[in-house]
């Protein structure tokens, strides 16, 4: 998203984010508007008199792309050692308006407050906005709230929405994570299976007896499967069945030297599905269930992919990977099965 700054004074200062992973751009006071005409009236500084206000211009104006808002908000430092707010916070600075942006500061406190120039007066959020029809109708669909408005919640007590949508996340992962368990038996992974006679013991389905690396991978984005995948050899490569697990060949503790394997994981399956198949469908704020932990080169790609939440079964061994998924801002919800 690209937003168009113009500068209406030289020595305005453009918003600033003040860190890498910060979501609001801190804005610098530049002059003192008039509350009516919006036009400037008096250079800074400006002393705001307790329950007085001031309107400051930022020295700015934006080019919102549509349906994109900004927001102005109070901030934290100013509200809490000041006591200096927003009249009317949150302010919106819509993407027809071209005027220079004004921070209304009211002053909540007891003493007067003085407002210098390049002082951070407020921050600005960019955000998507949904632009709804409104339909005409004799009848609103029923809820449990029903018309009730200021305080039909009460201050104290938990009523059942909380309760009941949290319900409703629990038998979602549930669903899904069955789905997984299903994908996962797809596994030709014959690590720590038993050999008979030097063939891979299987059972009378043709499964292989004592299998215990069976994972899965289920991505799913709007309460759809976008993609699935489970651990195995990749295109091209002997079948461990036939030929011995290389793993155990070389003596490779669990967990170490993962570029030493015929098999791709179950979330490399399942993400290079979605390239194969030239479905086109975005990975952004998907969420992915697995029923192991991700390896530190999988949990990179999750990350990197823009998933929202991953979604584990609970009770498998933990990985290194969970730090990065951690460290991405990745949403973690641990799933137990009930029988």
């Amino acid at each position: 998203m690209i937003v168009r700054v113009e500068r209406i004074r030289k020595d305005a200062v453009v918003p600033q984010r003040a860190s890498n992973q910060a979501v609001g751009y801190d804005v610098w006071a530049s002059i003192v508007l008039d509350k009516n005409t919006k036009k400037p009236i008096q250079e800074l500084p400006v002393k705001i008199e307790p329950g007085k206000s001031a309107l400051i211009g930022i020295g700015v104006c934006f080019a919102v792309p549509f349906p994109i808002q900004c927001e102005v908000r109070p901030r934290s430092g100013l509200a809490s050692k000041y006591d200096i707010e927003l009249s009317n916070s949150p302010g919106t600075v819509d993407p027809d308006f071209r005027g220079e942006i004004g921070i209304l500061l009211r002053n909540r406190g007891d003493k007067s407050f003085t407002v210098k120039k390049e002082m951070r007066v407020a921050q600005l959020i960019f955000s998507k906005v949904t632009i709804p029809v409104l339909e005409k109708t004799k009848e609103l669909p029923k809820t449990l709230r029903g018309a009730g408005g200021f305080g039909s919640t009460g201050l104290f007590e938990i009523r059942e929405g909380t309760e009941i949508y949290q319900k409703q996340i629990e038998e979602m992962d549930r669903f899904y994570m069955r789905i997984v368990l299903a994908v996962a038996a797809r596994s030709n992974c014959v690590r720590g299976v038993k050999r008979i006679n030097g063939k891979y013991e299987r059972d009378k389905k043709g499964s292989f007896v004592g299998q215990t690396r069976r994972f899965g991978c289920v991505i799913v984005q709007g309460d759809n499967i976008i993609s699935m995948g489970f651990n195995a050899q990749y295109k091209g490569s002997p079948f461990c069945s036939e030929v011995g697990c290389l793993r155990e060949a070389e003596n490779i503790p669990s967990g170490t030297k993962i570029e030493r394997c015929r098999a791709i994981h179950a979330e490399m399956m399942a993400m290079t599905k979605m390239l194969v198949s030239g479905v086109g469908t975005s990975t952004q704020g998907a969420t992915m269930y697995v029923n192991t932990e991700p390896c530190e080169i999988c949990a990179k790609l999750i990350v990197m992919m823009g998933v929202d939440t991953l979604a584990i079964l609970k009770g498998v061994y933990p990985t290194n990977g969970m730090k990065i998924i951690r460290e991405g801002g990745v949403n973690i919800r641990y799933v137990e099965m009930i029988d």
